[in-house]
């Protein structure tokens, strides 16, 4: 496990300065100071070679995360309305859900950097995936989740040895996480910061690899479909999308369609400022909150994609249809499914539209 060398620096995606390649859990120190908090990311040397996608931590630790399959739904695409219909199931991860991919790098690097404990903000998948992770690693993990938090979320975190501390909403954990990592040494696992930046941005690097196993599996579509909480996953298959093009790989960038349970971005999009709170109820915890992130609106606007407000009885129906093929997700998966329609009738996807939906996550932890 090492350090790629080719990471030569991190780059601020608002002002574009440059910052070596060390740690910044609060994104660019410049923009963070200015009130504006942004996002770092990963710029590395060119290589003569094959062109492959470049990860910060090089043999990392791993549980086996990554090279998911891509499920073909033509009765799916029929019935919507489109050309083809991909499904990447992101919950064949080993803990469930795609944030495996990001634990491994993160973790990786936080015990490269000579951590003992990594600390987030958790409800539900990154928690376990973080938990699960660092215990792999020998590192302590300090979960902060809500009081609704799943049970079955809880009790997997639990058996992998995360120290967890309750609070009464998403927000009220922050300052818990925060004083961890800047006076207690913990690795930021998560963002603690209000308003949010994305997550360590060497973690955010781990979904770049979605892009490649998706042109692997069914060549590069038009539009692909991914629910967005604070867009780390939105984000990092942007950044894969974004290598393949520059490498020649592929001729444009598909259409990223962020899908939220109540309207975040299209506010923040419209009022061009990622820094509000739009609250809203719903059961899809692992996509809620009121706060969305600059890394999210960059994803939206460099891919010409569309925010997609889908509500949770749309989201069940849209779940009961994925059951009926055998595919346990989370209702914040399954939403991916119900923004189809939404896109259809709107006339942003159309008979010839080539759709991947991200499945993010299994339905059986609640």
């Amino acid at each position: 496990m090492l350090m790629n060398p080719r990471l030569s620096a991190l780059r601020c995606i608002r002002c574009a300065s440059l910052w070596s390649p060390d740690d910044y859990p609060e994104g660019c120190p410049s923009c963070l100071a200015a009130g504006h908090p942004a996002s770092l990311e990963c710029c590395y040397d060119p290589a003569a070679e094959d062109g492959a996608i470049p990860l910060p931590v090089l043999a990392p630790i791993t549980l086996g995360e990554g090279a998911t399959p891509t499920l073909e739904a033509m009765d799916l695409a029929r019935a919507e309305g489109i050309g083809q219909l991909w499904l990447k199931c992101e919950s064949a991860n080993p803990t469930g859900s795609h944030k495996d991919r990001m634990a491994a790098q993160l973790v990786s690097r936080a015990r490269l950097a000579g951590a003992t404990r990594v600390a987030a903000a958790s409800s539900g998948n990154a928690g376990v995936s973080l938990a699960a992770y660092c215990a792999a690693a020998g590192l302590q993990a300090d979960i902060a989740i809500t009081r609704n938090c799943p049970p079955l979320q809880r009790e997997a975190m639990l058996r992998f040895g995360a120290k967890l501390g309750a609070f009464e909403d998403s927000l009220a954990r922050w300052p818990y996480v925060a004083d961890l990592c800047r006076n207690q040494g913990a690795f930021a696992g998560t963002n603690y910061l209000n308003p949010p930046v994305g997550t360590h941005p060497y973690g955010v690097e781990g979904y770049k690899p979605i892009a490649q196993e998706i042109l692997d599996a069914c060549g590069a579509p038009t539009d692909i479909i991914v629910p967005t909480a604070r867009g780390d996953l939105l984000w990092g298959i942007f950044l894969g999308w974004q290598h393949l093009l520059e490498n020649g790989r592929i001729a444009r960038l598909p259409r990223l369609h962020p899908v939220e349970p109540y309207a975040r971005l299209s506010r923040a999009r419209a009022a061009g400022d990622a820094r509000g709170l739009w609250e809203g109820i719903t059961d899809q915890y692992s996509i809620a909150g009121g706060t969305c992130t600059l890394q999210s609106l960059e994803a939206l606007s460099r891919s010409g994609g569309t925010p997609v407000e889908v509500s949770d009885a749309a989201a069940a129906q849209a779940q009961q249809r994925l059951e009926r093929r055998g595919l346990s997700t989370e209702l914040s998966s399954a939403a991916a499914l119900a923004a189809v329609s939404r896109l259809r009738r709107s006339g942003v996807l159309d008979a010839e539209s080539s759709v991947v939906l991200m499945v993010t996550s299994d339905g059986r932890r609640g």
